[in-house]
């Protein structure tokens, strides 16, 4: 496992720990390595479990594959809450998968990149390191955004405060959401 990593999740971890997910039944959707999930599963307590379009865990977390880009192969609200970290830019229809989400959770958590050049190219070499089959569209948005693509979705959203260490080179925007009552 290595620091980035550990680092990360724990970036991740004090974005979450403002809406009190500790404890929770948590989907972790395209989970990858499983590393961070199971780093976030001891820092905030959570039950977490995995999916992803691929798998290729180096952990035991509990997982199950999905069967296409958009469908969680997951019960409707199967979790207390579906996190999307740092995913929602490889795919082709964001919106498409939050929906999904919102079907087998009661709340979502995103945690997202914001676009910068050095962040395509580490992105692009990463999804390359850990597998040749990732997709990788690089569909990165604003934060305005992304509050469109939840309004379109009729989820409510709160934006979070992140903190970073002083030698992070990246940004990310965190969010909770909450499907609307119509």
């Amino acid at each position: 496992m290595s620091i980035t990593q550990k680092k990360r999740a724990r970036i991740i971890s004090a974005a979450y720990k403002q809406w009190d997910v500790t404890g929770k039944r948590v989907l972790d959707v395209g989970c990858g390595n499983g590393i961070v999930a199971k780093l976030l599963a001891q820092e905030l307590s959570l039950d977490i479990w995995g999916t992803d379009v691929l798998d290729y865990r180096k952990t035991d977390l509990p997982f199950k594959i999905m069967p296409d880009e958009m469908s969680l192969p997951f019960d409707d609200l199967s979790f207390d809450y579906v996190m999307y970290n740092d995913v929602l830019h490889h795919v082709r229809d964001p919106e498409s998968l939050i929906r999904e989400g919102k079907r087998v959770g009661k709340r979502l958590l995103v945690f997202e990149d914001r676009e910068t050049l050095l962040l395509k190219i580490v992105d692009i070499g990463l999804n390359l390191f850990y597998s040749t089959q990732m997709a990788c569209p690089l569909n990165f948005k604003t934060r305005e955004e992304w509050c469109r693509v939840f309004k379109k979705a009729k989820l409510g959203y709160e934006t979070g405060n992140i903190l970073y260490p002083a030698w992070y080179p990246f940004r990310h925007e965190a969010f909770i959401l909450t499907p609307e009552v119509d």
